[in-house]
Protein backbone atom coordinates (compact mmCIF):
# COMPACT_ATOMS: atom_id res chain seq x y z
CA UNK A 1 0.00 0.00 0.00
CA UNK A 2 1.49 3.40 -0.84
CA UNK A 3 2.15 6.31 1.99
CA UNK A 4 0.61 9.02 1.51
CA UNK A 5 2.31 12.16 3.64
CA UNK A 6 -0.09 15.19 4.18
CA UNK A 7 1.46 18.62 5.45
CA UNK A 8 -0.46 22.13 5.52
CA UNK A 9 -0.27 24.63 2.51
CA UNK A 10 1.32 27.34 3.52
CA UNK A 11 0.86 30.70 1.55
CA UNK A 12 3.55 33.77 1.37
CA UNK A 13 3.17 37.71 0.34
CA UNK A 14 4.39 38.80 -3.00
CA UNK A 15 3.83 42.23 -4.80
CA UNK A 16 0.50 40.62 -6.71
CA UNK A 17 -1.03 39.35 -3.35
CA UNK A 18 -1.20 36.10 -1.32
CA UNK A 19 0.20 33.20 -3.29
CA UNK A 20 0.56 29.28 -2.17
CA UNK A 21 4.07 28.16 -0.56
CA UNK A 22 4.53 24.29 -1.18
CA UNK A 23 7.59 23.65 1.23
CA UNK A 24 7.51 20.93 3.26
CA UNK A 25 10.05 19.32 6.22
CA UNK A 26 11.82 16.92 5.42
CA UNK A 27 14.44 15.21 7.75
CA UNK A 28 17.63 15.32 6.72
CA UNK A 29 20.44 12.50 8.29
CA UNK A 30 23.38 14.42 9.42
CA UNK A 31 26.10 13.53 11.49
CA UNK A 32 24.46 14.86 14.15
CA UNK A 33 21.13 13.08 13.60
CA UNK A 34 18.02 13.93 12.08
CA UNK A 35 17.56 17.58 11.47
CA UNK A 36 14.44 18.96 9.66
CA UNK A 37 14.49 21.52 7.15
CA UNK A 38 12.09 22.96 4.96
CA UNK A 39 12.12 22.22 1.23
CA UNK A 40 10.55 23.88 -1.53
CA UNK A 41 9.03 21.36 -3.53
CA UNK A 42 10.07 22.31 -7.03
CA UNK A 43 8.38 20.62 -10.01
CA UNK A 44 10.58 22.64 -12.58
CA UNK A 45 14.27 22.10 -11.13
CA UNK A 46 15.86 18.65 -12.70
CA UNK A 47 17.24 17.99 -8.92
CA UNK A 48 17.30 19.05 -5.45
CA UNK A 49 19.47 22.18 -4.30
CA UNK A 50 20.62 22.81 -1.09
CA UNK A 51 23.45 24.91 0.56
CA UNK A 52 27.06 23.97 1.16
CA UNK A 53 26.26 23.86 4.81
CA UNK A 54 24.23 21.46 4.68
CA UNK A 55 26.34 19.09 2.73
CA UNK A 56 28.88 19.21 5.48
CA UNK A 57 26.62 18.68 7.97
CA UNK A 58 25.95 15.82 6.40
CA UNK A 59 29.04 14.97 6.48
CA UNK A 60 30.30 15.19 2.40
CA UNK A 61 33.82 16.46 2.30
CA UNK A 62 33.36 19.77 0.04
CA UNK A 63 36.45 19.49 -1.30
CA UNK A 64 36.05 15.89 -3.20
CA UNK A 65 32.61 16.49 -3.95
CA UNK A 66 32.54 16.54 -8.15
CA UNK A 67 32.01 20.46 -9.41
CA UNK A 68 29.40 21.00 -11.91
CA UNK A 69 28.12 24.36 -13.51
CA UNK A 70 24.01 24.56 -13.34
CA UNK A 71 21.64 26.85 -14.66
CA UNK A 72 18.62 28.25 -13.52
CA UNK A 73 16.33 31.04 -14.16
CA UNK A 74 19.59 33.41 -13.12
CA UNK A 75 20.83 31.79 -16.98
CA UNK A 76 24.19 32.89 -15.83
CA UNK A 77 25.04 29.12 -14.25
CA UNK A 78 26.54 28.99 -10.83
CA UNK A 79 28.82 26.63 -9.60
CA UNK A 80 27.77 23.78 -7.89
CA UNK A 81 29.14 20.55 -6.30
CA UNK A 82 27.06 17.27 -6.47
CA UNK A 83 26.28 14.42 -3.47
CA UNK A 84 23.82 12.70 -2.19
CA UNK A 85 21.30 13.76 0.21
CA UNK A 86 19.95 11.26 2.75
CA UNK A 87 16.00 11.98 3.48
CA UNK A 88 12.86 10.94 5.54
CA UNK A 89 9.60 12.48 4.91
CA UNK A 90 6.99 10.75 7.08
CA UNK A 91 7.72 7.11 7.40
CA UNK A 92 9.51 7.22 3.74
CA UNK A 93 13.67 7.21 3.79
CA UNK A 94 14.94 7.94 0.33
CA UNK A 95 18.53 9.38 -1.00
CA UNK A 96 18.59 12.12 -3.53
CA UNK A 97 21.24 13.35 -6.04
CA UNK A 98 21.86 17.48 -4.55
CA UNK A 99 23.15 20.01 -5.78
CA UNK A 100 25.62 22.02 -3.19
CA UNK A 101 25.68 26.00 -3.83
CA UNK A 102 28.40 27.70 -1.53
CA UNK A 103 26.14 30.32 -1.01
CA UNK A 104 24.23 31.23 2.63
CA UNK A 105 21.37 32.37 0.70
CA UNK A 106 20.78 29.26 -1.57
CA UNK A 107 17.45 28.24 -1.48
CA UNK A 108 16.18 24.31 -0.29
CA UNK A 109 14.83 22.78 -2.75
CA UNK A 110 13.14 18.79 -4.16
CA UNK A 111 13.68 18.31 -7.56
CA UNK A 112 12.49 15.82 -10.09
CA UNK A 113 15.01 13.40 -9.66
CA UNK A 114 14.73 10.92 -7.11
CA UNK A 115 12.36 12.82 -5.27
CA UNK A 116 9.45 14.37 -7.19
CA UNK A 117 10.02 11.08 -9.29
CA UNK A 118 8.80 9.52 -6.40
CA UNK A 119 5.39 11.08 -5.74
CA UNK A 120 2.93 12.04 -7.14
CA UNK A 121 2.38 15.59 -5.28
CA UNK A 122 -0.98 17.38 -5.24
CA UNK A 123 -1.16 20.96 -4.17
CA UNK A 124 -4.70 21.57 -2.72
CA UNK A 125 -5.76 25.15 -2.49
CA UNK A 126 -9.42 24.34 -1.48
CA UNK A 127 -8.24 22.42 1.46
CA UNK A 128 -5.12 24.16 2.18
CA UNK A 129 -3.11 21.24 2.06
CA UNK A 130 0.21 19.14 0.40
CA UNK A 131 -0.22 15.54 -0.61
CA UNK A 132 2.45 13.26 -1.43
CA UNK A 133 1.33 9.71 -2.39
CA UNK A 134 4.45 7.67 -2.66
CA UNK A 135 5.05 5.53 -6.13
CA UNK A 136 5.26 1.75 -5.66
Amino acid sequence: MPTCIEFPLGYKQTPFGSLPDPKVPVAVRTRRGWRTYRFLLDTGADFSLAPRRLAEEVGLPWETLREARVVGIELGGIAARLGHLPLRVGSVELSVRCLFIDAASAPFLLGRADFLERFVVTIDTEQDKIILREIL
